[in-house]
């Protein structure tokens, strides 16, 4: 029995090794999704900026209304952002001032709503939590049930309420998680052949 034990570890201990090597650091990002808590790859042809263990999105080429950003993330493997600290907002503000430059203003879709609140209560629909800090901008206050980022180049990364059905750009994020579980079989196509392929056993 230990003798097995050993085996086995050895043998993980040297697939390992062999297989983390193929993936190199730039080249993979793993995401757990929210709904299914199963780690999957974000498609490689999108740029991302890096906080921490999150990556952002700035999806500038789509417009749609909210639910449509939310389906532009998902397709992505990533969400609408939720944005929930001072510097989580600065970030993001740096970043689009680097990618997005100075010349137009851009409205980007977050996950923050009141959709599923009566009275109306601001929440942040990919994590559920409420929305405790904000960036509201001036005469932000209406009736409108979705949140909404405006970037400027001169004054910010400001919020605000928005009908839900206004044409948008989608501000997606997503939580890189990386496993040799999930590294191995995806991109470095071990086993070679398919698991019930039993003429190989």
């Amino acid at each position: 029995m230990t003798k097995q034990l050993v085996g086995v570890l050895l043998l993980l201990t040297i697939l390992f090794n062999i297989e983390i090597n193929c993936v190199a650091d730039d080249q993979v990002n793993y995401v757990i999704t929210t709904d299914t808590g199963i780690a999957q790859s974000i498609a490689p042809s999108i740029p991302v900026e890096r906080n921490g263990s999150t990556l952002y999105y700035f999806g500038y080429t789509f417009t749609g209304s909210w639910l449509g950003a939310m389906e532009h993330c998902k397709s992505l493997n990533m969400d609408l952002a939720s944005i929930e600290s001072p510097e989580e907002n600065d970030f993001l503000f740096n970043r689009m001032k680097i990618f997005l430059g100075g010349g137009a203003e851009y409205r980007f879709w977050t996950s923050g709503n009141t959709l599923s609140s009566t009275p109306p209560r601001w929440m942040w629909m990919r994590t559920g939590r409420p929305i405790g800090w904000a960036n509201w901008g001036q005469g932000y206050a209406g009736p409108e049930r979705c949140l909404e980022v405006k970037y400027n180049y001169a004054s910010g990364l400001k919020w605000y309420d928005t009908n839900q059905n206004t044409g948008l750009h989608a501000l997606c994020e997503a939580k890189i998680t990386k496993t040799v579980a999930d590294m191995i079989p995806k991109f470095c196509r071990w086993p070679p052949y398919p698991r019930n392929d039993n003429s190989r056993l």
